[in-house]
């Protein structure tokens, strides 16, 4: 992960406060472990900490925020400075709790941001895979239930910016182990967070992976009466889910035709649901796109040079010519 536009280096106040630590600890040979004076001379320094030693300096203040009641903390009562408040000085002090604390948010929030990015999302036309339409069921208590395919197996989907894209059987199987009771799954209408039809941690939403494809079925609130209308009326002519792919999940292979990505392991499952118009081929993502684009990079590779794998026989004949050569090469040396 990377985090450019974050300054890591300590600011003024961080420094001259780890400074006042190591003078402290200086003086009095006490307060602060091997590791806070560490911290500290590296702070007093000026050198940048890592994303990990950020997240462990607000760690740290928030465990030992509490030293700061007892005695000898605060200049004028018994035992100033404290071996609290000489530790609290060596990880930069208030102000390094301060800037702990927004690197924190900061790193968060990029983290947010990259995560986000790396979530494709994908639809399915009913035009196109007609076993994936929605249907709806009548569920015990006269409540409604919209059942259907968010994705379909075995299908190869239009073209994604130069590849299209095929989900293989049980795909789903191991995210939706995992994620049970752990990740919530929500169901939405037309890609809309705000128009929730369901989630899978109030049991509204079911998720299962059969021959077909990743199947749910979703009880969606009687207010939203009208998206059940909208069913019947077949005015929805898809339906999307929103996932991730780790890198070993994933493959790329080609025909004919072109370039074809193979999800053999989706790796994080969000949001699934009813989309009105499905846009699969605008719908891919900057992830997807540079794991094509490392695929052909290979692939040119693999064309400038293409790999020979010796055989045993080859192997035994260019030891052969090795050692030949290095006996004539003797021969010449020594004139015999």
């Amino acid at each position: 992960m990377a985090y450019e536009d974050i300054d890591f280096t300590p600011p003024a106040g961080v420094r001259a406060e780890a400074q006042k630590g190591l003078d402290w600890r200086s003086e009095y040979g006490r307060g602060g472990t091997a590791i806070g004076i560490a911290r500290g001379r590296d702070l007093s320094n000026g050198t940048a900490v890592s994303p990990d030693t950020a997240k462990r300096m607000k760690a740290y203040f928030d465990r030992h925020e509490i030293d700061k009641q007892g005695e000898g903390y605060r200049q004028g009562e018994p035992g100033f400075p404290s071996n609290g408040r000489i530790a609290w000085a060596l990880w930069g002090g208030d102000p390094g709790y301060s800037w702990a604390t927004k690197l924190v948010r900061q790193i968060d929030a990029e983290d947010a941001r990259s995560f986000h990015m790396d979530i494709e999302r994908r639809d399915i036309s009913f035009e196109e895979a007609p076993e994936a339409e929605l249907t709806i069921e009548t569920r015990a208590g006269g409540q409604s239930a919209i059942v259907g395919y968010a994705a379909v197996y075995n299908r190869l989907s239009l073209d994604l910016g130069g590849f299209r894209e095929i989900i293989l059987p049980g795909a789903f199987d191991k995210v939706l182990q995992r994620q049970r009771g752990k990740q919530d799954v929500v169901a939405v209408f037309n890609h809309d967070i705000n128009i929730v039809l369901g989630r899978t941690s109030s049991g509204t939403l079911e998720l299962s992976s059969d021959e077909k494809g990743l199947k749910y079925s979703v009880t969606p609130p009687t207010t939203r009466a009208d998206v059940l209308e909208l069913i019947l009326r077949k005015d929805v002519k898809g339906s999307s889910f929103a996932f991730t792919v780790a890198k070993d999940g994933e493959s790329f292979s080609s025909d004919p035709a072109g370039a074809i990505r193979n999800v053999r392991e989706v790796s994080g499952l969000y949001d699934v649901g009813p989309v009105v118009h499905p846009a699969y081929p605008s719908s891919t993502s900057g992830v997807s796109m540079r794991s094509f684009e490392e695929w052909k990079a290979s692939q040119a590779e693999a064309e400038v040079e293409p790999a020979v794998e010796e055989t045993p026989a080859a192997r035994i004949v260019r030891s052969w010519v090795r050692e030949a050569a290095a006996a004539w090469a003797v021969v010449l040396k020594h004139g015999r």
